[in-house]
């Protein structure tokens, strides 16, 4: 503490030596090793350190600069940014979707009403879909019957027959394929109906 008041004094005593240097700064700073030091001007290698400015007049510290960040803590820095960006973003775009929903339905039973309108018909698509695949399994199983009929007497299974198995199995599973998607949407329907409807009462009982 002695030596840091001593170059301290030593640094006044030179900015003080001429009068225009009573205008002038001091910067005291700390270098890698821990030595502090103080100048009227910053060598290339302070430009980066924390410092203080300190007035050459009175020796009171007038200004403080923090330390250059590195480029890890920059990137740290533009992260953080662009995550509580984000945030706002998704904290406006929540905020809208409340005020849609509250202006969309002035009560529980419309959401309800709204919500089992789309899931009824979602149910009867995957009804006619189902009745679909439960036709084409009678036709292949016709099929396959009249085949094995013909192989039973000697016949050959004409190119025909062969022809329909084939398109009836493919349709069977590209309708199948089609019950699977409608099935999933009907399960994200409803857990979008439960979802929405516990945020709608959380938004109506003032939370």
């Amino acid at each position: 503490m002695r030596a840091s008041r001593l170059a301290l004094a030593i640094a006044l005593g030179f900015a003080l030596a001429t009068p225009a240097a009573q205008a002038q700064k001091l910067y005291r700073w700390v270098d890698k090793d821990g030595k502090v030091h103080y100048s009227d001007a910053l060598p290339p290698e302070a430009v980066d350190q924390a410092r203080r400015e300190l007035s050459a007049k009175s020796g009171l510290t007038v200004g403080e600069v923090d330390r250059a960040l590195t480029d890890e803590e920059r990137a740290a820095l533009a992260a953080a940014a662009a995550e509580a960006q984000s945030a706002a973003e998704r904290e406006a775009l929540q905020r809208e979707r409340d005020r849609v929903l509250m202006a969309s339905f002035p009560n529980e039973a419309d959401l309800s009403r709204a919500y089992g309108e789309r899931i009824k018909l979602l149910e009867e698509a995957l009804k006619a879909t189902q009745a679909t695949i439960d036709g084409q399994h009678q036709s292949l199983a016709s099929l396959l019957a009249n085949a094995a009929d013909r192989e039973l007497t000697g016949q050959p299974i004409d190119a025909r027959t062969a022809t329909s198995v084939r398109e009836t199995q493919r349709q069977i599973s590209l309708q199948q394929n089609l019950l699977q998607r409608r099935e999933a949407e009907r399960a994200a329907l409803q857990l979008e109906y439960e979802t929405t409807l516990a945020r709608y009462r959380q938004l109506r009982d003032g939370g």
